[in-house]
């Protein structure tokens, strides 16, 4: 599989989130912050850095090729809100097994840690 900017029609283009670096056991994206991604109270919605931590710990359980992993489970904490600048996302793994991956991402805005998540992945045999 060939991982490079997220493809048209798909929920991360349409965010406009940006994938900066991509390598064994490490994928690093970018989401400049517009109003299309606060919630009414002026802040990035918690669905965004959700979002975001599913599809760099996807990408990065899948970069190997070792099987198609997909999230079976998105738990994010957020620490800080943010409202304005950029989302760095930086995922690594916890655990990297055959049939199921543990993938953490920290997400930053302007060097301030705003969110983490942990996201499990599970081998798909069959779609």
């Amino acid at each position: 599989m060939k991982f490079e900017n997220f493809p048209e029609k798909t929920l991360d283009h349409h965010l406009g989130h940006e994938l900066i670096s991509i390598e064994t056991d490490y994928v690093k994206s970018k989401l400049v912050i517009t109003d299309n991604h606060k919630q009414p109270m002026g802040v990035v919605h918690g669905g965004t850095y959700a979002s975001l931590s599913e599809t760099v710990c996807s990408y990065g359980a899948n970069y190997d090729q070792l099987g198609t992993f997909v999230g079976v489970n998105n738990n994010t904490d957020f620490i800080k809100s943010a409202s304005s600048g950029d989302l760095i996302c930086e995922a690594r793994p916890i655990s990297k097994g055959n049939t199921y991956q543990l993938w953490e991402c920290k997400i930053f805005n302007n060097d301030i840690l705003c969110a983490v998540s942990k996201v499990r992945l599970q081998k798909k045999t069959k779609f």
